[in-house]
C-alpha cells in the first residue's frame, strides 16, 4: 500500500461485489480498491457540481486540455496567415508606391469597410465597389 493514502473500510453486498469485478475493467482501473477510489471521486465532483455552479474537476481538467489544444492550433494559424499577409503587402509595397496622403485615406476606407462588413470583407464586394465608384464619377 501507498504510504500517502490511509486505508478505510468499506463493506458492499455479494452482488456489488460482483457488479465491481464485471465493470471495472472499462474505466481502466486494475483492482477494486481504484475503481472505487474512481468511484468516490466521481460522487464527489457530482455532489460539489450540484451545490456550486462549476463543472466537476473531471469535466473542467477534459475541457481545458481540449482548449489548450485548440488554441495551440489557432495560434500556429493565425501566425501562418500574419506571414502569408506581410508578403502580400510587401509585394503591392513594393509594386506599387504609394504616397502618406492616399495610404491613410486607404486605411481609412479599409477601417469603414471592416466596420461595415463586420470583419467579412471580400475581393468580390471590393471589386462591385470600385467599379461602382468609377461609374458614378
Amino acid at each position: 500500500m501507498s504510504k500517502d493514502k490511509e486505508q478505510i473500510a468499506f463493506r458492499v453486498t455479494p452482488q456489488m461485489k460482483r457488479e465491481i469485478d464485471l465493470i471495472m475493467d472499462s474505466d481502466g482501473s486494475r483492482t477494486r480498491n481504484e475503481f472505487l477510489e474512481h468511484a468516490v471521486r466521481f460522487y464527489i465532483d457530482h455532489l460539489l457540481a450540484g451545490s456550486m455552479t462549476t463543472l466537476p474537476m473531471s469535466m473542467t481538467s477534459a475541457i481545458d486540455g481540449r482548449l489548450g489544444m485548440l488554441e495551440d492550433r489557432l495560434s500556429a494559424l493565425q501566425f501562418n496567415n500574419s506571414v502569408e499577409l506581410d508578403m502580400l503587402v510587401q509585394i503591392i509595397a513594393h509594386a506599387y508606391k504609394f504616397n502618406d496622403t492616399a495610404l491613410r485615406k486607404l486605411r481609412s476606407d479599409s477601417v469603414k469597410n471592416v466596420k461595415q462588413t463586420s470583419g467579412r470583407v471580400s475581393l468580390a464586394n471590393a471589386v462591385r465597389e470600385s467599379d461602382e465608384a468609377e461609374w458614378q464619377g
